[in-house]
Protein backbone atom coordinates (compact mmCIF):
# COMPACT_ATOMS: atom_id res chain seq x y z
CA UNK A 1 0.00 0.00 0.00
CA UNK A 2 2.86 2.51 0.80
CA UNK A 3 4.77 1.71 -2.47
CA UNK A 4 1.47 2.24 -4.32
CA UNK A 5 1.59 5.82 -2.84
CA UNK A 6 4.96 6.63 -3.65
CA UNK A 7 4.42 5.48 -7.40
CA UNK A 8 1.48 7.66 -7.20
CA UNK A 9 3.24 10.92 -5.70
CA UNK A 10 6.27 10.22 -8.12
CA UNK A 11 3.79 9.97 -10.80
CA UNK A 12 2.18 13.37 -10.19
CA UNK A 13 5.63 15.18 -9.21
CA UNK A 14 6.22 14.24 -12.86
CA UNK A 15 3.12 15.02 -14.44
CA UNK A 16 3.79 18.60 -12.80
CA UNK A 17 7.25 19.11 -13.91
CA UNK A 18 5.97 17.66 -17.64
CA UNK A 19 3.20 20.59 -17.27
CA UNK A 20 5.76 23.23 -16.28
CA UNK A 21 8.85 22.07 -18.67
CA UNK A 22 6.88 23.74 -22.02
CA UNK A 23 6.79 26.92 -19.85
CA UNK A 24 9.99 27.39 -18.59
CA UNK A 25 11.58 26.32 -22.54
CA UNK A 26 9.34 29.09 -23.97
CA UNK A 27 10.18 31.73 -21.31
CA UNK A 28 13.72 31.02 -21.90
CA UNK A 29 13.41 31.06 -25.88
CA UNK A 30 11.21 34.25 -25.49
CA UNK A 31 14.40 35.87 -23.16
CA UNK A 32 17.11 35.24 -25.80
CA UNK A 33 15.33 35.83 -29.26
CA UNK A 34 15.02 39.74 -28.89
CA UNK A 35 19.21 39.37 -28.89
CA UNK A 36 19.87 36.67 -31.30
CA UNK A 37 17.33 37.37 -34.31
CA UNK A 38 19.52 37.25 -37.36
CA UNK A 39 17.94 37.92 -41.19
CA UNK A 40 19.79 35.36 -43.30
CA UNK A 41 19.18 35.20 -46.88
CA UNK A 42 21.33 34.35 -49.80
CA UNK A 43 21.37 36.24 -53.75
CA UNK A 44 22.25 34.82 -56.75
CA UNK A 45 23.77 36.89 -59.59
CA UNK A 46 24.34 35.49 -63.41
CA UNK A 47 26.44 37.30 -66.34
CA UNK A 48 27.52 36.66 -69.96
CA UNK A 49 30.95 37.47 -70.70
CA UNK A 50 33.90 37.15 -72.39
CA UNK A 51 36.44 35.47 -70.10
CA UNK A 52 35.99 32.96 -67.37
CA UNK A 53 37.01 36.05 -64.76
CA UNK A 54 34.47 38.65 -66.22
CA UNK A 55 31.50 36.17 -66.11
CA UNK A 56 32.50 35.81 -62.35
CA UNK A 57 33.55 38.88 -61.27
CA UNK A 58 30.23 40.38 -63.30
CA UNK A 59 28.04 37.73 -61.77
CA UNK A 60 29.59 38.50 -57.99
CA UNK A 61 28.55 42.27 -58.45
CA UNK A 62 24.83 41.61 -59.70
CA UNK A 63 24.44 39.15 -56.71
CA UNK A 64 25.96 42.17 -54.41
CA UNK A 65 23.64 44.59 -56.07
CA UNK A 66 20.70 42.55 -55.33
CA UNK A 67 21.53 42.36 -51.65
CA UNK A 68 22.23 46.27 -51.59
CA UNK A 69 18.68 46.87 -53.25
CA UNK A 70 16.96 44.47 -50.20
CA UNK A 71 18.82 46.86 -47.60
CA UNK A 72 22.31 44.65 -47.05
CA UNK A 73 25.43 46.34 -46.47
CA UNK A 74 28.30 44.70 -48.29
CA UNK A 75 29.88 43.98 -45.09
CA UNK A 76 27.36 41.97 -43.97
CA UNK A 77 27.55 39.66 -47.66
CA UNK A 78 29.95 36.65 -47.73
CA UNK A 79 30.62 34.98 -50.98
CA UNK A 80 29.54 31.30 -50.73
CA UNK A 81 30.69 30.21 -54.85
CA UNK A 82 31.73 31.80 -57.80
CA UNK A 83 31.56 29.87 -61.77
CA UNK A 84 31.97 30.35 -64.75
CA UNK A 85 31.44 27.76 -67.46
CA UNK A 86 32.21 28.06 -70.85
CA UNK A 87 29.29 28.10 -73.46
CA UNK A 88 31.63 28.56 -76.67
CA UNK A 89 34.58 29.93 -77.91
CA UNK A 90 35.01 33.33 -76.14
CA UNK A 91 31.69 33.27 -74.68
CA UNK A 92 31.48 31.83 -70.95
CA UNK A 93 28.68 32.31 -68.26
CA UNK A 94 29.09 33.16 -64.74
CA UNK A 95 26.71 32.44 -61.44
CA UNK A 96 28.24 33.59 -58.17
CA UNK A 97 26.10 33.59 -54.68
CA UNK A 98 26.43 35.74 -51.54
CA UNK A 99 24.91 34.76 -48.11
CA UNK A 100 23.89 37.94 -45.98
CA UNK A 101 23.22 38.39 -42.43
CA UNK A 102 21.69 41.36 -40.27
Amino acid sequence: MTSMLIRGGAAIVLAGLAVLAPTVAHADAGVHAGAGVQETRVFTGFAYENSPKEAKREAEKRARQNALISGFLNEQCVLLYANSSRLAPGYYAGDAAINCTR
